[in-house]
């Protein structure tokens, strides 16, 4: 039912309550027959009805009407009856002027108004109320400082929902030491739209925020949508840091448990600063649990770089389908130990029959002696090979590091898995490695056109998974913003237009194992599309969730582009040769047909003495275009500095 259509509703409801109320006074007051009623009290009741629209009595959601509702509807009842007497003066109806008259109508109208909206209330259907748009919003806000008193200081826009926002509102009345006055309430459903809950009035719409937070001159906004998704609430988030308010709103995880428990109420003290995760609002992808649990649970599972962001959110993802023992490895102790007390911890107790083990290892990939160790000791049936080095600009000043980590690392995993016979390695990658235009996307791309290249060779099925960037990594730019936001600014962005796309550990993670649990091998997957950024926008996200104001508290510095870097990164799903296999994820297409040449004559060189110009040069073979750009711009770079975030072309 629409708004204006029940809105009609109760004022017909009104009209026959206020006639039935006459009619019972003309009975009990005078010694004229019902019969004789005077059909001139229809003006009377208009008035009355009139004075109920101006008084907002409409608007009221009477679901959670509080004592200052109550009293709106008393005071509009006698305001009723007072015009409606000033009316029948001026018009002559002589009975309506009598004392009597008066004031047993008023009662009756009392009472009748009352049982119309308890019975609306209490009736199966859908609720009635409905509302007409403010005219006035200066007297609304009046209406509101007078409900709430005017010693309170801050002034609080709630988002979310009427239930939500009717719990907050009511903690505020009864805690005024606290000295806040909510203003407005701002809700998804358009049919509450302009009602009154609790005295303040519902706005209908995410895009009115920063009007109503400019007009209503709000110090704080609370986000408090318990039912809504990530997404929804990131929209939110991002119109409101928008605004000069201070920001607070329901974590996830709350939101989660509030929706277990029914009917549980929103606290103040629940509301917490929102953090980058938030504004990013990635939801979990849908994954086909069953398929994943068959190929994890019951078996032995290897995570190289196991704690790293992407490791580490692999492995309590992996924990959840049982598998029989998940070891973590990687050189990172400090990590490493942090990773095994959380799992520690979220077991609970004693390992009992049946539980998962969990091994953490400190080795590195790069090791082949002690990867063997690993894997003659262990056996795993599935290799998550996840070890790499991925700092870009490090990686450039750094190029044989990252490629005894990312490509000779891999290598020995691979060969490994074929020897001690696992079923499946799947190899995480970045979408940078489709156009290598850097020596970390290069180093990654050979990784996995040896991984493919192996899964013609071995039993073992090996699979590429290609993501973009993490939004929780460390040393991305969103950690690098918070770090300079910490030390006071400015923050740095090589270019206004630079834009990339994020996505969360936790759906990359979990999409990688529904790759791992598709992979018959060969296959390259690609997860996205990732969450398209502008890196301007997203630094002065930052400096608003850390409670400053960009330009004011902290400045923004735009640098430069490095030469081979791409203002805007190709989407992960707009190169057109994908198709999608489930919810973000995506399957290449010439994945088993990639080839690697000259491998052979690769692995004949000695890594252990390979310095960076022999890396590069092993690099530039495979990808010699890039080559030739990088020898051709190799001077005019050479007395260059060039800001951090570089991902130029391959050079030494």
């Amino acid at each position: 039912m629409g708004k204006y259509a029940r809105v009609m509703i109760l004022v017909l409801l009104d009209v026959a309550a206020f006639s039935g109320s006459y009619f019972l006074t003309w009975m009990l007051a005078t010694d004229e027959p019902s019969n004789a009623f005077p059909r001139v009290f229809f003006i009377l009741i208009a008035i009355k009805v009139a004075v109920f629209f101006a008084a907002a009595i409409y608007r009221i959601l009477f679901e959670y009407a509080n004592a200052n509702d109550y009293r709106r509807i008393l005071l509009a009842t006698g305001s009723g009856t007072l015009a409606a007497v000033t009316a029948a003066t001026l018009i002559g109806i002589e009975p309506a002027t009598q004392p009597v008259f008066i004031l047993l109508s008023f009662f009756i109208d009392l009472v009748l108004v009352f049982v119309v909206r308890f019975v609306v209330l209490f009736a199966p259907s859908e609720s009635l109320y409905a509302h007409t748009r403010a005219q006035d919003e200066d007297g609304e806000r009046r209406s509101a400082r007078r409900h709430f008193g005017r010693k309170s200081t801050r002034r609080v826009m709630i988002v979310g929902t009427e239930v939500a926002a009717a719990g907050l509102i009511e903690q505020i009345e009864n805690e005024p030491n606290l000295k806040l006055r909510p203003e407005v309430v701002v809700i998804e459903d358009k049919n509450n739209d302009g009602m009154i809950l609790r005295g303040v009035e519902m706005v209908h719409g995410r895009k009115e925020i920063r009007v109503l937070a400019r007009r209503k001159s709000i110090d704080e906004i609370w986000i408090a949508n318990p039912v809504a998704g990530r997404r929804q609430i990131a929209l939110t988030l991002r119109e409101c840091v928008k605004t000069r308010c201070t920001i607070r709103m329901l974590p996830p995880r709350m939101s989660r448990m509030l929706r277990e428990k029914e009917g549980a109420p929103v606290r103040i003290d629940d509301l917490k600063q929102p953090t980058i995760s938030d504004y990013f609002g990635r939801e979990r992808p849908h994954i086909d649990h069953k398929l994943v649990g068959e190929l994890i649970r019951g078996r032995v599972v290897l995570v190289t770089g196991g704690a790293g962001t992407y490791g580490a959110e692999l492995c309590r993802q992996i924990l959840r389908y049982k598998p029989r023992r998940l070891i973590a490895l990687d050189t990172d102790e400090d990590n490493l130990a942090l990773l095994a007390a959380e799992i520690g911890f979220q077991s609970g107790g004693p390992r009992e029959a049946g539980d998962p083990e969990f091994r953490s290892v400190v080795a590195s990939v790069r090791d082949v002696e002690t990867m063997r160790r690993v894997f003659s000791a262990f056996r795993p049936h599935l290799v998550f090979h996840a070890a790499e080095l991925k700092q870009i600009p490090l990686i450039q000043t750094n190029p044989r590091e990252a490629f005894l980590t990312n490509i000779v690392g891999l290598q020995i995993c691979a060969d490994l898995a074929d020897e001690y016979a696992a079923q499946k390695l799947i190899l995480a990658s970045t979408v940078r490695a489709r156009v290598p235009v850097s020596v970390a996307a290069a180093c990654k791309r050979v990784a996995e056109m040896y991984a493919l290249e192996k899964d013609l060779q071995s039993e073992a099925a090996y699979t590429v998974v290609r993501f973009p960037n993490l939004i929780e990594a460390r040393g991305n730019v969103i950690d690098i913003f918070e770090r300079q936001l910490a030390l006071g600014g400015p923050l740095t962005v090589a270019d206004k237009d630079l834009a990339r796309e994020y996505v969360s550990a936790e759906e990359t993670a979990l999409l990688t194992l529904q790759a791992a649990a598709y992979a018959e091998g060969g296959e390259i997957y690609e997860i996205g599309p990732g969450e398209r950024t502008e890196i301007y926008a997203l630094a002065e996200a930052v400096i608003r969730l850390g409670g400053r104001h960009a330009y004011e508290d902290v400045d923004i510095t735009i640098t430069q582009l490095r030469s081979g870097e791409k203002p805007y990164e190709d989407a992960a799903v707009s190169s057109g040769q994908m198709e999608p296999v489930s919810d973000r994820l995506w399957l290449t297409s010439g994945g088993k047909a990639a080839k690697l040449p000259h491998w052979s004559e690769l692995w004949y060189q000695n890594p252990g003495k390979m310095d960076d110009a022999d890396a590069v040069a092993l690099l530039g073979r495979i990808f010699p275009s890039a080559s030739r750009q990088t020898a051709a711009q190799k001077k005019d770079k050479k007395d260059k500095q060039e800001p951090a975030g570089y991902t130029g072309q391959i050079r030494d």
